[in-house]
């Protein structure tokens, strides 16, 4: 099992060395509003992530398409609630992929070509160098 782990950081440290463009939109000037927004507004940082996560991209911000393909599948459901469980979203985008590691594995994935990979790296991209970034991150 830690074989497989191991293989996993290393499918991820090529990604991890690349320079992604990063959109940063303030907090304040473009404030989610909607059912999801509603729903998740008095419980800090995480629910600001949450709501950002299900926001549609236009007007935005937000990452609804990613979201919605990766919650479709029953895998990456269990790792973006276990990234929210952890608390993978307040801290840094480096710090993410650490964090967020073990929920790969309570995902039920073994195999790094496992295809949950690229819907999470799919909603990871979008959140990570998107419209959410600075909702969801620290600045690093």
């Amino acid at each position: 099992m830690r074989f497989i782990l191991f293989l996993l950081c290393a499918a991820a440290l090529p990604l991890a060395c690349l320079e992604m463009p990063i959109n940063r939109i303030s907090k304040t000037d473009t404030p989610i509003v909607g059912a999801d927004a509603s729903d998740d507004a008095d419980n800090g940082p995480q629910a600001a992530c949450a709501a950002c996560m299900k926001a549609a991209e236009d007007p935005g911000p937000g990452c609804q398409t990613a979201y919605e393909a990766c919650v479709a599948d029953m895998k990456c459901g269990v790792i973006i609630q276990c990234g929210f469980d952890r608390q993978c979203f307040q801290g840094s985008r480096r710090e993410f992929l650490q964090c967020g590691l073990p929920c790969v594995n309570s995902g039920g994935v073994i195999t790094i070509d496992d295809p949950v990979l690229q819907l999470a790296s799919n909603l990871f991209q979008c959140l990570a160098n998107g419209p959410c970034g600075d909702i969801c991150f620290q600045s690093e």
